[in-house]
């Protein structure tokens, strides 16, 4: 648990994220706090069950970028509850203040680098869940800033004008734990994870049984080689856009039939 000791009394008084002004619990004192030198640790609340996990994860498999029936299909084997570490940074600066997160752990799945902390839900840590793998953070703070860095200079490359950075400050720095769960399913024979964070329902995956591109690429080939062949042979304008408009039904509920069947 994150706390500041009153310099009046005595008092250990916790922290809330984003606050720099605090009255002390015991004295009534106004306290100041300076979080730019201190290391805070939260975490976010377990918000959806097993249940609701699992539920999230199914409307994630029935999704445009799964197979089809995916979600029907698949045959969950695992899902167990996991708590993982992620350093948050909170900056200020000229357009005023953002939240930015790096991993604190090493992590085989790459989306996790893209995890926001919504900095409205953090509470005190205190102890570790019972039943929940916690994590253990390994990464250094000093290297996660320095990611940080590289991604802020990044962001302000791909800025219009380009430039340098942006002038700003940490004003806090923080450990957070995020709570997920871990699925592990079978599909087609092999086996695919995925995670699903428990504040929010999101699904982490960045390979899973994806639709087929061919077939599309295959369809929209066709769509270019017939409407090209139509414009080269038929000179009269309006005979050429009749001649669109009747190829593009067919072709549109062949794009259907495809997007169906895959």
């Amino acid at each position: 648990m994150t706390a500041l000791r009153c310099p009046q009394c005595g008092g250990e008084n916790e922290l809330p994220s984003g606050v720099r002004l605090i009255q002390c619990a015991f004295c009534g004192g106004a306290l100041f706090v300076d979080r730019s030198g201190l290391v805070s640790h939260y975490r976010l609340p377990r918000l959806l069950d097993r249940e609701q996990a699992e539920r999230a994860l199914r409307r994630w498999m029935a999704g445009n970028e799964t197979v089809k029936d995916l979600d029907e299909k698949a045959e969950l084997v695992g899902l167990e509850p996991v708590s993982f570490p992620v350093w948050m940074f909170r900056r200020r600066a000229a357009g005023g203040e953002s939240v930015l997160a790096e991993p604190a752990a090493p992590t085989p799945e790459p989306k996790m680098a893209d995890l926001d902390v919504p900095a409205g839900q953090l509470e005190p840590y205190r102890a570790a869940e019972e039943g929940v793998e916690t994590i253990a953070a390994t990464v250094p703070l000093e290297t996660a800033r320095g990611w940080l860095s590289g991604a802020v200079a990044a962001a302000s490359a791909g800025r219009p004008g380009g430039g340098s950075p942006p002038r700003s400050e940490v004003i806090e720095n923080a450990l957070v734990h995020v709570p997920l769960w871990r699925a592990a399913y079978r599909f087609g024979g092999e086996s695919w994870t995925a995670l699903v964070e428990a504040s929010t329902g999101r699904v982490l995956a960045s390979v899973f049984p994806a639709k087929r591109e061919t077939p599309f690429w295959l369809v929209a080939g066709l769509g270019l080689v017939v409407f090209g062949v139509e414009g080269i042979l038929i000179v009269d304008l309006v005979y050429k856009a009749l001649a669109y408009l009747v190829t593009s039904v067919p072709l549109a509920l062949l794009a259907w039939w495809v997007t169906s069947r895959t």
